[in-house]
């Protein structure tokens, strides 16, 4: 991944780079952006002849008495005008189709980036952020290519003919249009920086008020019951404030710069007409007037649209900057070349060599961990809060990858095994299991088409999860709504033992996973574990003393170090960690 480009922050240079990798999305649509330029080639054609044929009209038609001539003409610009209907509408059609085209390609470049990314990104970045980046930042993005590139240059087209057929009606009052040019130019470079920084923080602003928005949705209940509403709605309002304070800035330089445009617009025909009534007026027929001024307010429109297409550019910029810099981030876990996939199963022999870790620089969270699980072995890994636990089975299922050192199952690195493969074979049962917005069975076969609802049954009946499932309504498809809002916290555990059970793996994880169960509950637990493990390599961390019992060995880590290792009894006769932290729960339970 050290190929990629990075974005510098720098103006042109960052606007040019931004564009060229634009650019790359563009490209495979480069049949219909040609068409999309030829439609607005004519249109604007169609547009721009109509006042030189009003202005032939009047000097050759009107002025003459030529009634049939008027005719003629009047039916070819209605001709034109009907014309140019048509080619707005498959324009506007064609650039639309594009946009949209692009914002999904662009989106799911991100979204599968995202579902690549390490989960140390996810363990720094706010999830408003990342949600900004796939969401309005990608709008601002499609906005800009369907509505801004190509109709900038439909905008410099017509400034084209315009000016062509201003010189073929008088050259000397095309001319002293021109000169208002470069005031026009100047306006537009003196605001660019302002316009600019004012979007970027208007970004920044906007994923601080998404962040804000997913923590007071996902901790609502949290808030209500320790009563900090108030403070949600502070930290809301001072997002809000932020926003319209950035926002404040780009409309003050608009609300400058869209005058001064008018202004120079106003002046040009102000010069124009008191030179051409005051100093040649009387060589200038009366349709060559009005073609004239109407052309140079046509003149300033498509600079006015150009002036807001950089509004749109600047927002883009500032979009693209941050969804790259998205797409940029490494993916530190990969398959490495030739990885291994198969479909036999692995034997489930484990082994830790030396393995050192940290997830923060300088703060060292596994130091020297060396250990050994046989094939069907069951192990209990035990300490206190923050000793190394749950960062061991994040290690095995190449969550993280190891600092230093080796992991190996069946006497292979871990990294020679292919993601997806090495996943499938390693189970976990968490501690606070997730659920998407679906139904028990689509959660249960997290939306594998071909499971049977018959394994699904077969698999909830083991673990007991089958007895409230059928109390529901719609039993296996019952909706169980965001984050399984509609389940009690034993259910979640037990659905998540059935989610375990039907994956079948070699290797079988329990992180805490009985530690959120009422005592009605436990027994249906006790016995859903005892199948569950079955003859599978076996890990549990877990503070019931039923649960670490059943183990054949018991390894005990404090400071991210193994300190003990044996089994109930052995470790109970060496008065030594294990003892102590046995006695406390000991204590605690009594």
């Amino acid at each position: 991944m050290g190929n990629k480009p990075t974005l510098e922050k720098s103006g042109s240079s960052l606007d040019k780079k931004l564009l060229k990798r634009l650019f790359r999305y563009m490209i495979k649509y480069s049949p219909l952006i040609v068409l999309s330029v030829i439609l607005l080639l004519l249109l604007n054609f169609a547009l721009v002849i109509q006042p030189y044929l009003i202005k032939i009209g009047i000097d050759e038609n009107v002025m003459r008495g030529d009634i049939e001539g008027l005719k003629s003409l009047s039916l070819l610009i209605f001709s034109l005008i009907v014309i140019a209907f048509g080619l707005n509408f498959f324009f506007n059609y064609i650039v639309q189709y594009i946009g949209q085209k692009l914002l999904m390609d662009l989106r799911m470049d991100l979204f599968k980036h995202v579902l690549k990314l390490p989960n140390s990104y996810f363990d720094r970045t706010p999830v408003g952020k990342t949600l900004t980046n796939v969401t309005n930042d990608v709008e601002a993005i499609r906005a800009f290519i369907s509505e801004g590139v190509v109709t900038v240059v439909g905008e410099l087209l017509k400034v084209l003919f315009i000016l062509t057929a201003m010189f073929m009606i008088n050259f000397k009052l095309a001319l002293l249009t021109l000169v208002s040019i470069p005031v026009f130019i100047l306006g537009t470079f003196l605001f660019r920086n302002s316009i600019r920084k004012g979007f970027a923080g208007v970004r920044k602003a906007n994923a601080e008020i998404n962040t804000s928005l997913v923590e007071t949705i996902t901790g609502i209940k949290e808030i209500i019951l320790f009563d900090h509403k108030s403070k949600s709605r502070d930290k809301f309002e001072e997002s809000n404030k932020t926003y319209l304070t950035a926002y404040l800035k780009v409309i003050n330089a608009y609300s400058l710069y869209f005058p001064i445009i008018e202004i120079v617009s106003n002046i040009s025909m102000i010069v124009v007409f008191f030179y051409a009534h005051s100093i040649i007026g009387e060589s200038i027929k009366v349709g060559e007037i009005f073609a004239f001024f109407t052309y140079i307010n046509m003149f300033f429109r498509p600079l006015r649209e150009l002036a807001e297409k950089f509004n749109m550019f600047q927002s883009a910029m500032a979009a693209s900057e941050r969804a790259f810099k998205l797409l940029d981030k490494d993916i530190t876990i990969h398959n490495i070349p030739n990885s291994i996939r198969s479909n036999e199963r692995l034997e489930g022999k484990i082994e830790f060599d030396n393995v050192n870790f940290e997830y923060n620089k300088g703060n060292r969270i596994l130091t020297g961990i060396s250990f050994s699980i046989e094939k069907g072995e069951k192990i209990a890994l035990v300490g206190n809060t923050g000793s190394g636990k749950t960062t061991i089975i994040n290690l095995i299922n190449r969550i993280y990858e190891v600092e230093s050192g080796l992991v190996q199952i069946d006497n292979r690195d871990i990294k020679e095994y292919d993601l997806e493969y090495l996943r499938e074979q390693v189970g976990v049962v968490p501690q606070d299991p997730f659920f998407f917005n679906g139904t028990i069975y689509e959660n249960l076969s997290l939306f594998k088409p071909d499971l049977t609802m018959e394994k699904v049954k077969r698999c909830s009946e083991k673990v007991h999860a089958d007895g409230f499932i059928e109390k529901f309504e719609n039993g296996y498809d019952e909706q169980v709504l965001e984050e399984g809002r509609k389940l009690s916290a034993g259910q979640k555990q037990l659905l998540s033992f059935t989610r375990a059970l039907i994956k079948n793996p070699s290797i079988i994880i329990l992180d805490e996973a009985t530690s959120n169960i009422d005592s009605e509950t436990e027994k249906f637990i006790e016995d859903a574990t005892r199948k569950l493990l079955g003859e599978r390599t076996s890990i549990i961390i877990a503070h019931r003393l039923s649960t670490i019992k059943m183990v054949d060995r018991i390894i005990v880590l404090r400071d991210g170090m193994v300190v003990e290792e044996g089994s109930h009894d052995e470790l109970i006769l060496k008065r030594g960690e294990y003892f102590n932290l046995y006695q406390s729960q000991v204590f605690l339970l009594k």
